[in-house]
């Protein structure tokens, strides 16, 4: 769908593009290519897809994957999207009661492809993560052009999930991917590059710029793939205890790591100071500089004492 369809949709509905819902629609064709090349689709996968709009990825990806769930929050896309699939409406009580949303999932005339009128932060995936189609095992991946006022939240919760699904492909601001595969040392590194690493290996796939949405948007995208780890990034006594760490030690970056510690009362700046340097880790060094295998044994040791 090219931007001037997108106009008409909206002219012909007397609205707008909803800016507290982040709708950003991709009008550029040629960037669904390089989302299903990235996802890696197969015959036995499942798609969620967050954020369907008005169905153009949904019906290039339903041609490759098993099965895909759309979910979509706003209820005149999803009214959309049912006239465009073929629809068949069925209000079903026990559904309703089931899944926590305006409208249950409702299943188009391809039978490979549900729609869910739902907001994904308040979604409980557990419902969706389950495979009902036959006896093949299914793999679920994740596709979705996420608002960019909720992107962090959205990844945290796709986190939470790290052992049911596969792999994810998201557009998301530039920035906030930029953050997420950088390395220790630059400003960009920091609690969520950590946070991620710990579950998932990130790739960025391609930057995009502004013209490539419609309403374009006033910073450039990326789309980033995240693909789960079997088994965490490092091996860890406490995770509790180790992301606290991570996220304090980032709350004051430019502060020493004995200091930051200190304040946030993991122990006193004198065994900090002697933990650190059986560690190897100079005392001084900031946060900015350490890798999350030196998170990982700074958090084993504190969890010791």
């Amino acid at each position: 769908m090219n931007e001037q369809q997108v106009r008409d949709f909206f002219i012909l509905n007397h609205t707008r593009p909803k800016k507290k819902l982040g709708q950003n629609f991709l009008v550029n064709p040629a960037i669904l290519k390089i989302i299903l090349e990235a996802g890696e689709l197969t015959s036995t996968d499942t798609v969620i897809e967050i954020g369907a709009g008005l169905g153009c990825l949904t019906e290039v990806v339903a041609r490759h994957a098993k099965r895909v769930i759309a979910v979509e929050v706003d209820e005149l896309l999803y009214k959309a999207l049912k006239a465009r699939f073929g629809v068949a409406w069925r209000k079903d009580e026990a559904t309703l009661k089931k899944h926590p949303s305006k409208n249950p999932p409702q299943k188009s005339a391809n039978p490979s492809v549900q729609f869910l009128n739902a907001d994904i932060l308040k979604l409980e995936l557990n419902t969706l993560l389950v495979d009902g189609t036959g006896t093949v095992p299914t793999t679920f991946k994740v596709l979705a052009n996420l608002p960019y006022n909720i992107t962090t939240p959205i990844l945290w919760k796709l986190l939470e999930h790290h052992k049911q699904i596969h792999s994810c492909v998201l557009m998301m601001q530039k920035e906030v991917a930029e953050r997420i595969v950088a390395g220790p040392g630059g400003k960009d590194y920091g609690a969520l590059t950590i946070g991620i690493t710990y579950h998932a290996e990130a790739e960025l796939i391609a930057t995009l710029s502004p013209e490539n949405f419609y309403p374009a948007p006033k910073v450039d995208s990326a789309l980033l793939k995240l693909t789960m780890r079997e088994k965490p990034k490092v091996a860890l006594e406490n995770e509790q205890l180790f992301f606290q760490l991570v996220r304090t030690a980032f709350r004051t970056r430019r502060k020493m790591l004995k200091n930051s510690l200190a304040r946030g009362r993991f122990a006193s700046a004198e065994v900090l100071g002697t933990v650190l340097e059986e560690l190897g880790i100079a005392p001084q060094r900031r946060a900015e500089t350490l890798d999350i295998a030196e998170f990982a044994a700074l958090a084993n040791a504190l969890s010791q004492l």
